[in-house]
């Protein structure tokens, strides 16, 4: 390597940068920590609405006493030309653990020619067991929603041993779907019949085909607002979109704050090094190399040990999450990565306002340094 090759000085001087490097890469692992999980809580929120993108839902308006969808809106929706096919049922939840607590996850009872209808619009595959058989109180669960619980087949789902459980009756788990929607089944002419779901509100799913979604939407959008209560993916998705801004701009306010404490910590240690190195500057000032090749050089040593140590976190965060998947999440049904672009940005800020920082005290020290000053120290 080059005498005067920023390598040059990182070999010899690992010691020196080892602290901004680690507290760089630690502060990266930190910040991407509150992305991940948030994201984390975000996906499994979401996924309830991911379910109107394939198959939008009209309720009836329980407020204004309806218990069913009228048979005239039926069959304005049967002959919709946007609309591929309708399907009856009933609605109902259990809760689902999440890193923030717990939030609800939906299970739609459905005749048993919808359930692979549904499936393949979802792009579903049963992984175990099989699907509910008609008539009968059993259930196929998502498998995220059966990961956060701990259901295998062949367990029961009671709320008479779960005070926290709120499906009104027993079930018993019969398989595992797998895909990128969170969608458990029921046996509709089970839910229909049972005493437990009486007063519940009987709804229509609306298949839109495909490239018409956003005119299926439309015209879901303008039923009577009096007798149904339409579930659209455009309506939904901005609902959510709203509720969870806010928890959103408090984490980035958060975040801004620690990237500024980060950044002025970094600024400092690199002002340290600096002074310790300024015989160093003066001299390459002091034997005619130009102001202008020694502010290019210091400024690319610390800005490669930023973008450095950004990397590094990075992959090190990552390894991290692994780790916590493999031993913790994954078998609830969670897994957290960094290699996406919402936890990315969450990092972003670090090496921008570290390389701000840093390059503005490289910028005022070189500036007004006086090479002859430290060629004449004695020290």
């Amino acid at each position: 390597m080059k005498p005067l090759s920023v390598f040059t000085y990182y070999y010899r001087n690992i010691f020196k940068l080892a602290p901004v490097f680690l507290v760089l890469a630690l502060a990266v692992f930190g910040i991407s920590l509150t992305g991940v999980l948030t994201g984390s809580i975000s996906a499994s929120a979401s996924s309830k609405v991911e379910v109107y993108r394939g198959a939008a839902m009209i309720s009836p308006n329980t407020a204004e006493g309806y218990k069913g969808v009228d048979a005239n809106i039926k069959g304005d929706l049967a002959s919709n030309p946007d609309i591929a096919m309708t399907f009856p049922t009933i609605r109902f939840s259990t809760y689902m653990p999440t890193l923030a607590g717990q939030t609800s996850a939906h299970i739609y009872a459905v005749n048993n020619e919808a359930m692979p209808i549904l499936m393949r619009a979802f792009d579903l595959e049963l992984v175990t067991g099989q699907l509910p058989r008609l008539g009968t109180n059993q259930i196929a669960l998502h498998k995220s929603l059966a990961g956060a619980r701990g259901f295998h087949v062949g367990d029961v789902i009671d709320p008479a041993d779960d005070q926290r459980e709120y499906i009104p009756d027993k079930f018993e788990v019969v398989g595992i779907l797998d895909g990128p929607t969170q969608l458990s089944l029921a046996s509709l002419e089970y839910v229909s019949q049972s005493s437990a779901f009486r007063g519940w509100g009987r709804s229509v799913l609306a298949l839109p085909r495909p490239g018409a979604q956003n005119a299926a939407e439309q015209a879901i959008s303008k039923l009577d607002p009096k007798q149904v209560q339409p579930y659209t993916y455009s309506d939904q998705l901005a609902q959510f979109a709203q509720d969870f801004a806010s928890m959103d701009a408090i984490v980035w306010a958060i975040n801004s704050i620690v990237v500024l404490v980060l950044s002025l910590l970094a600024g400092l240690l690199n002002l340290i090094y600096f002074l310790d190195r300024s015989n160093e500057f003066g001299l390459l000032l002091g034997i005619g190399y130009s102001r202008e090749f020694v502010i290019r050089r210091a400024l690319l040593e610390a800005l490669l040990l930023t973008l450095l140590a950004w990397g590094f976190g990075i992959l090190f965060s990552q390894v991290i999450y692994m780790l916590l998947n493999a031993l913790v999440f994954e078998p609830r049904g969670v897994s957290l990565t960094v290699l996406n672009w919402r936890a990315l940005q969450f990092t972003l800020p670090i090496p921008v306002m570290v390389g701000l920082f840093t390059a503005g005290t490289v910028l005022w020290q070189l500036k007004s340094l006086d090479p002859m000053q430290m060629i004449e120290r004695r020290d």
